[in-house]
């Protein structure tokens, strides 16, 4: 955990750990110069399981989340953000996943949304295998980063959170997409966390800059995935596919659908097989660019339409051939 002038809501956190039915735990919370009343509450635990260390200037979360990792002595690492909270059986169920599943890099879950006042009011679902994860992760994280708990070997330098000042804002995306392609990820169907939305969080505050940096990560994710670098065009075609929805009338050019029929066969090659979960997405992203060749309205060429209708066809069996 790492916390910069949580005071309003460390407490709650700190005590959902505390009150974890798995007891072989230890929490590592970094205070990164805080200037609240941080310190006071975090001085007030005496229990031994709880090791406190404070920056003496404010550092960024990446390196925080790095000077804990380092001084983690378990062999699974958990993250949970200072204003989130861990549900009771959350530790007992990720581990025994972890125990049992020794190919799972990283196992995350569903997670409930709550507001300032704990009260919940939204839920994100889970239940995705490695091939489903992995592919999400190519345009978004697909899972709450206080959800996770990632082997430890994995995360040790050089592939810890990366400090680098692009990534400021989204260093968890960016690292878990990474310990993802490790190996194998699975996010469980049950809610184990809740995650806080609230005016003061890093999200509420910083969602310009998240979107500025999120397109580097994209084209890291599908790099990792696929092996070849991505240019402008094909990640904006990449982008424009996702979001078009089918009656709207939007031109695509020859060019970006050659890249769309390029890139996603890529990424099926990329994903295999996955045991844990079937893989829908393939068929999803089939029928999408089935419906965009059929539905579409207004001035949409008859080859515009016969592209669209080829890559449907090229998705489709790159699906059968390799999930």
């Amino acid at each position: 955990m790492s916390v910069y002038n949580g005071d309003r809501f460390l407490r709650t956190a700190i005590d959902s750990v505390l009150a974890q039915t798995f007891g072989d735990w230890e929490l590592i919370v970094i205070d990164d110069a805080s200037t609240d009343s941080t310190p006071d509450i975090l001085a007030t635990y005496r229990d031994p399981r709880i090791r406190i260390l404070r920056n003496e200037r404010n550092s960024k979360q990446a390196v925080c989340l790095n000077r804990a990792i380092a001084a983690a002595s378990g062999r699974y690492i958990a993250c949970l953000d200072a204003d989130d909270v861990s549900l009771p059986d959350r530790l007992a169920v990720q581990v025994s996943y972890l125990e049992t599943h020794p190919d799972v890099t990283l196992v995350a879950s569903a997670a409930h949304f709550i507001d300032e006042g704990g009260s919940r009011f939204d839920f994100r679902a889970g239940g995705l295998g490695s091939c489903m994860a992995n592919f999400m992760f190519t345009w978004i994280c697909p899972v709450i980063h206080s959800s996770n708990v990632f082997r430890a070997e994995a995360a040790r330098p050089p592939n810890g959170y990366n400090e680098d000042p692009r990534y400021w804002w989204t260093d968890d995306y960016e690292f878990m997409s990474r310990i993802a392609f490790h190996g194998r990820a699975h996010v469980l169907p049950e809610p184990l966390v809740e995650y806080r939305i609230h005016a003061s969080s890093v999200s509420g505050k910083n969602r310009k800059e998240q979107l500025l940096q999120h397109d580097l990560i994209v084209s890291a994710n599908i790099k990792r995935a696929t092996g070849v670098e991505v240019d402008d065009l094909t990640l904006q075609a990449w982008k424009r596919f996702r979001e078009t929805k089918a009656g709207a009338a939007v031109r695509f050019e020859s060019d970006e659908v050659k890249r769309l029929s390029v890139l996603i066969p890529g990424l099926l090659r990329g994903f295999k097989h996955d045991p844990y979960g079937p893989c829908v997405l393939p068929w999803y992203w089939a029928k999408h660019a089935l419906v965009l060749a059929i539905l579409r309205r207004g001035r949409i060429s008859i080859g515009e339409r016969a592209r669209f209708l080829a890559l449907a066809l090229k998705i489709a069996m790159y699906k059968l051939i390799w999930h």
